[in-house]
C-alpha cells in the first residue's frame, strides 16, 4: 500500500467523505472499494493532475457529490535519476509539471472552493528531498523545494480566507515499488535514518490526518518533517 492510498483509508475511517483522483482506474478503483469495505464513502475521478482542465474537474467532482470541499491532499511524485546534463528537457517537463504544477493546479481550484465556502485546508507532499541535496536527482530535488515554496506562498496568500496550507516531508517508505529492490540495496537507506528502518504509509498518514485535523488550527505555512531523523544527521 502506497502513502496515497493510505492517507485515503485513514481519512474516511475517521468520517471523510474521499474523492480519490488517479491516472491509474485500477489503483484508483481499488482504493476506492477498499474504503467501502471498511463502511466509508468514497468515489473515483480518473485524471491527469498535470492537466487544468482535470484539476478543475477534481474540485467539481468533491462539490457535485458533498457539497463542499474541506480537505485537499496533494500527493504525486515521479523521480527520474540523472543529473542536469543527462536529462533532457522532456524529462524535467515531466517531473516538475507531476510533482509541482500539479499542486499548484488543484490548489488554485480547491482556494477558490475554500474562499467561497468559508473556509479549508491544504496539505502538500513534498519529500526529505525538499529539505536536501540529492545526487542524480536534479529534476525530483527542485520539483521537491518547489513544493515547500509554494505552500509557504499560499499560506501567506490565503490566511484570510480561513484556509491553512501546509507540507509534509516524507522519508522512505516500505511501499509496493521498494518490495521490489533487493534488500541489498535497500539496506544503506534504511541505515541512513536514526530509526534505521523505512516508515510504513500509515505512520506518514497520521502527520496528514493531525495537520488535516482542527488539532492542527494554529498551524498554517509550516513543514512537517516524518523522515525518522534523516535530517538531522
Amino acid at each position: 500500500m502506497g502513502l496515497g492510498q493510505a492517507v485515503a483509508k485513514l481519512f474516511a475511517s475517521e468520517g471523510a467523505r474521499v474523492v480519490v483522483g488517479e491516472i491509474n482506474v485500477e489503483k484508483g478503483q481499488e482504493t476506492v472499494s477498499r474504503i467501502k469495505e471498511q463502511g466509508g464513502v468514497a468515489l473515483f475521478v480518473q485524471m491527469d493532475v498535470r492537466l487544468q482542465v482535470d484539476a478543475e474537474r477534481l474540485t467539481q467532482a468533491a462539490v457535485e457529490a458533498f457539497g463542499r470541499l474541506d480537505v485537499l491532499v496533494n500527493n504525486v511524485g515521479v523521480q527520474i535519476n540523472k543529473d542536469v546534463v543527462d536529462t533532457s528537457e522532456a524529462e524535467w517537463d515531466f517531473v516538475v509539471d507531476t510533482n509541482l504544477k500539479s499542486m499548484f493546479l488543484c490548489s488554485k481550484y480547491a482556494v477558490a472552493q475554500m474562499r467561497q465556502q468559508g473556509g479549508g485546508n491544504i496539505i502538500c507532499v513534498s519529500s526529505l528531498s525538499g529539505l536536501v541535496g540529492n545526487g542524480l536527482q536534479a529534476s525530483y530535488n527542485a520539483s521537491k523545494h518547489g513544493v515547500i515554496g509554494l505552500v509557504r506562498s499560499m499560506a501567506v496568500d490565503h490566511a484570510a480566507d480561513n484556509i491553512r496550507i501546509n507540507a509534509v516531508c516524507p522519508g522512505s517508505m516500505n511501499t509496493p515499488l521498494t518490495e521490489t529492490i533487493p534488500e541489498e540495496k535497500l539496506a544503506p537507506y534504511r541505515n541512513a535514518n536514526l530509526m534505521k528502518r523505512f516508515a510504513e504509509p500509515i505512520e506518514v498518514a497520521q502527520a496528514l490526518l493531525f495537520l488535516a485535523s482542527d488539532e492542527a488550527s494554529f498551524v498554517t505555512g509550516s513543514v512537517l518533517v516524518a523522515d525518522g531523523g534523516f535530517t538531522t544527521l
